[in-house]
């Protein structure tokens, strides 16, 4: 059986070690050049990735170009996976293989379909995830299911924890597919659109901490923008802040302070106010030039778009 991988991030390069692994007849990698995958903050080259591993590599711009799409057909593949492409799919490239096309969306479909699931999971404080591995259609993850697990989501598990889960679970479902599709035994499951819900994209003004928000609300943002995405951020005057890791303080009453002053600074720790406490910042930094050896003083407030 010969497949195709195609895909621009980090969990994309390991579904392709997973299915070398299980010893997957792996005739072709595609995926975008740096320049055409800038919206994807763990973005691997996969096709340089393919070429070091000895395999075929196929570049491209735009995935529903004509020349991309003759350069997957050309390989003859049987089946099609796609793992990590914000792009979206032409039907010409659907039609290519005989056994489809299988994506993998990190929600348990038909929920989640959509933008950012292992965002929104994390920011809408849900306490369990899951990977879906799916045929492609014409909809947006509306095709028939091919494999599916859930997972746990502890309160103070982050998206890097999420996205390890995701891997493991890739690996899992790889070994069992693989198998299935080389002897015609996979099976596929309609979905009950019924019980969809859709996520929205999310924006860079979505990324900033609300600091009138609850501690918890505030503590899921940034548990959920972490590394390897881009991190939840605030302002302090005219500097913008990432902050990439809290934790509750919700034994601190309410106090007279606005929501987003600094209560303390100790260490390089921050303690902010909030909207029904504080939240402690324990790793921050400021982002482009400025000097990263300088801490907010305490007093200060935080959020350019709460004044």
């Amino acid at each position: 059986m010969r497949i195709v991988l195609i895909g621009a991030v980090a969990f994309t390069r390991h579904c392709l070690d997973s299915m070398l692994a299980v010893g997957a007849n792996v005739v072709g990698v595609a995926g975008p050049r740096p320049s055409a995958a800038t919206i994807n903050s763990d973005y691997v080259d996969m096709p340089a990735e393919a070429r070091i591993r000895g395999l075929h590599g196929i570049p491209f711009d735009s995935v529903r170009a004509p020349e991309t799409l003759d350069a997957v057909a050309a390989l003859k593949p049987d089946v099609v996976f796609v793992c990590g492409l914000s792009q979206l799919l032409p039907a010409e490239l659907l039609a290519i293989p005989p056994l489809g096309v299988i994506g993998t969306h990190p929600s348990l479909l038909p929920h989640g379909r959509g933008r950012h699931p292992l965002i929104w999971t994390l920011v809408e404080g849900l306490k369990e995830g899951g990977l879906t591995f799916f045929r492609i259609d014409e909809g947006t993850d509306t095709g028939d299911i091919v494999w599916q697990q859930a997972f746990p989501v502890g309160d103070d598990d982050d998206a890097a924890v999420l996205y390890a889960r995701i891997e493991a679970l890739a690996a899992k479902a790889i070994t069992e597919l693989v198998p299935r599709f080389a002897d015609g035994t996979v099976r596929y499951r309609p979905q009950d659109h019924t019980r969809a819900t859709v996520w929205r994209r999310r924006t860079k003004e979505d990324g900033e901490i609300r600091w009138d928000a609850p501690s918890r609300t505030c503590h899921n943002l940034i548990r959920a923008l972490t590394r390897p995405y881009v991190g939840a951020h605030t302002w302090l005057d005219d500097r913008l802040l990432r902050v990439w890791k809290a934790a509750p303080a919700s034994c601190l009453a309410v106090g007279s302070e606005a929501p987003g002053t600094i209560l303390s600074v100790d260490g390089g720790r921050l303690l902010v106010r909030t909207g029904d406490g504080a939240l402690g910042i324990l790793d921050w930094d400021w982002d482009q030039d400025w000097d990263q050896s300088s801490a907010p003083e305490a007093g200060a407030c935080l959020g350019r778009s709460l004044r």
